[in-house]
């Protein structure tokens, strides 16, 4: 290891993959505590989105401790991590990649017609479901959502009207955003169909 692998001073990669591969959890704490900040930077500059970034870093571990009985077949854990870490990246684009292009599809098919009226109604559809997803949360993370994604307001700035730690609040807004975007996936299918007929009809 080298010198700046101030959490490990005494035990390698390999040493803590070996130990993970055995149930140690607090090795994987360990690795998790050593590679986070890594893994998050990583997604983070391909990604360029704060969101995705946290849930690829916490698809990236839970992977690894998910496969942990075949650490111990791993030659080199560093290439291996990264590996992880790319390929959950690169699953991600793809899915992007993918919605993109059904949305540009469907752009590129539709007929120069426009029924405001069903349009209206449908966005204000997806308005509702969105604030009923909302309405779900928690009183605690309602605000905190509500004041970042709302009103705009950075996680220090919340967290100084508050008085909680910037931390606790991004936690907060990542787990709303998360509960949020899970009550609205299911939903997907069904906007692209309205988007479709709203463009192609």
């Amino acid at each position: 290891m080298t010198a700046t692998n101030d959490i490990l001073p005494n035990m390698s990669v390999k040493a803590l993959f070996e130990a993970i591969a055995q149930n140690d959890e607090q090795a994987f704490k360990m690795l998790f505590d050593l590679y986070r900040s890594r893994t998050y930077a990583v997604a983070f500059k391909l990604t360029k989105q704060a969101y995705a970034s946290e849930e690829i870093t916490q698809d990236v571990f839970i992977s690894i401790w998910v496969s942990r009985a075949q650490l111990t077949h791993v030659k080199n854990a560093e290439a291996y991590i990264y590996t992880v870490i790319y390929n959950k990246i690169s699953r991600y684009l793809k899915k992007e990649s993918n919605q993109e292009r059904i949305l540009q599809l469907l752009i590129r098919n539709a007929k120069p017609y426009s029924n405001e009226t069903e349009e209206t109604v449908f966005v204000h559809d997806q308005q509702k479901l969105l604030r009923e997803a909302v309405q779900q949360l928690s009183p605690q993370k309602k605000l905190m959502y509500e004041l970042h994604e709302v009103q705009g307001k950075s996680y220090d700035e919340i967290a100084q009207t508050l008085h909680l730690s910037p931390h606790t609040v991004k936690s907060h807004v990542l787990q709303a955003v998360k509960f949020i975007r899970n009550c609205l996936k299911d939903r997907v299918l069904f906007i692209l169909m309205g988007i479709a007929y709203l463009l192609t009809r």
